[in-house]
């Protein structure tokens, strides 16, 4: 074969490859046709979402079940880590990812959110009690699970430390039972969760430090699915269940105020 119709093919499949990437998100109306919301999720961080035997448990997964139920399709989950949804959602391999995501500017550029679904405050978790702020961690170990705020908010802090990212927030979890870090960040409602999940071991969560609000999280060009969802969330919040769900998973009603 000459030079030419080799650069030829290889252009052509590249074109493919790309036109493939940029292919547009499914509409709702192909959701509702094929019968199928597929959510990706990292089902490790408990109890917003969490992989069981039997699949995925956990508050996100309840309420992505009962909003799939307005739609009239049932949910497809792929386990994704929290540093590939992104991508999962950009290939249109996942129509919505959760994974308690919080809405920030730098995810906002590549993706779309719902409306929130709750408000998390993040505190500073070690097995050293004596451990509550951020300016105690100059010259410790902080561990962070990649892909997500965490990593990039603790990578400005204006002092020496050392950073370990670690591939999922189950590896992270590990990392502070086992002393490989000194602190890390993590949502004050993991707390029950935590404690339940390791009832033998002192894991202290200081007081919140800030608050984010959390949503799901769909590709930009996802509007009429990220409507239908909205929809039935704003449905959803009027009524006694959804503060029911939360006071289940967390113990208390976690609706962003205001």
């Amino acid at each position: 074969m000459s030079p030419f119709p080799r650069r030829l093919l290889t252009v052509t499949a590249l074109a493919l490859v790309l036109g493939a990437s940029h292919a547009g998100a499914r509409s709702l109306t192909q959701i509702r046709e094929s019968g199928v919301l597929r959510v990706a999720t990292p089902g490790d961080i408990p109890p917003f979402t969490v992989g069981t035997e039997g699949g995925f448990g956990g508050f996100e997964i309840e309420l992505v079940e009962e909003l799939a139920g307005d739609l009239g399709v049932r949910v497809a989950y792929t386990r994704t880590r929290s540093d590939g949804l992104i991508q999962a959602l950009q290939e249109d391999r996942a129509d919505v990812a959760l994974g308690a995501l919080a809405h920030t500017s730098t995810r906002e550029n590549r993706t779309d959110f719902t409306r929130p679904i709750l408000c998390a405050g993040v505190s500073l978790v070690s097995l050293d009690a004596r451990l509550k702020e951020t300016r105690q961690l100059a010259g410790k170990t902080i561990g962070v699970s990649a892909g997500t705020v965490m990593q990039a908010y603790v990578q400005k802090f204006p002092f020496e430390k050392r950073v370990l990212v670690f591939p999922t927030s189950e590896d992270l979890i590990m990392g502070v039972l086992t002393r490989s870090v000194d602190a890390t960040f993590a949502y004050s409602a993991m707390q029950l969760a935590i404690r339940r999940q390791f009832p033998k071991v002192p894991v202290h969560f200081g007081p919140e430090l800030w608050s984010v609000p959390i949503g799901l999280m769909l590709r930009e060009d996802n509007d009429s699915t990220r409507a239908a969802l909205n929809a039935g969330l704003e449905r959803l919040a009027r009524t006694p269940a959804y503060g029911a769900l939360m006071t289940k998973y967390f113990g208390k009603d976690m609706r962003c105020k205001g």
